[in-house]
């Protein structure tokens, strides 16, 4: 396993916090197990303060593991992809393998960039409902007091990659780090 740490927005996010997430897991169950045993092993029933300590601390435990059925579900993206995405990009602010959440469904986004007044995305995956995705966003940024936004998502390469070159000869916006951040807050 690689030791580098990884922050949202990096290709292999989902892949190094997936990892991260089921260790912590194993070794939070564990310790509640090893509780529970030194317990019933000292005193020769489970009827003790250590029971309760244990039963406690599988909360922790219980809620780490929602984390990993949610890292789970995120689909494997596209190393290929993302090194064409990369090689285009240029001086666009971009961030990759992003799974956004929502109430109703899950989007998984291969690339966001963004430039001025315009955020563009691209899902490989053919799933992706991008009319919904779009719909998410604009509602997040709404609720957020981010306005002026034009939100897209593409699931042809070809056309985002030839919107992200247009991209590229606009001037750059005073609000993309706001909406870069507020795309890493909403996602997996």
């Amino acid at each position: 396993m690689n030791r580098q740490k990884r922050n949202k927005g990096e290709y292999a996010y989902p892949a190094y916090e997936k990892k991260r997430v089921i260790l912590r897991t194993v070794i939070y169950f564990a310790i509640s197990l090893a509780v529970f045993l030194l317990g019933y092993l000292s005193t020769k029933t489970k009827e003790n303060l250590l029971t309760i300590v244990a039963v406690l601390g599988l909360l922790p435990s219980c809620k780490s593991l929602v984390s990993v059925i949610m890292y789970l579900r995120i689909p494997r993206f596209s190393r290929e992809i993302y090194e064409e995405i990369a090689k285009h990009a240029g001086t666009v602010r971009t961030i990759y393998s992003m799974y956004l959440t929502s109430y109703k469904l899950n989007f998984p986004i291969s690339c966001f960039a963004v430039r001025g007044g315009n955020l563009i995305g691209y899902t490989e995956f053919a799933s992706c409902d991008t009319d919904a995705c779009e719909k998410h966003i604009k509602d997040m940024f709404s609720q957020n007091a981010i306005k002026g936004i034009t939100v897209k998502i593409f699931k042809e390469q070809r056309k985002f990659m030839d919107r992200l070159s247009q991209l590229e000869a606009l001037d750059e916006g005073t609000k993309e780090d706001e909406i870069l951040t507020l795309l890493c807050d909403i996602s997996l």
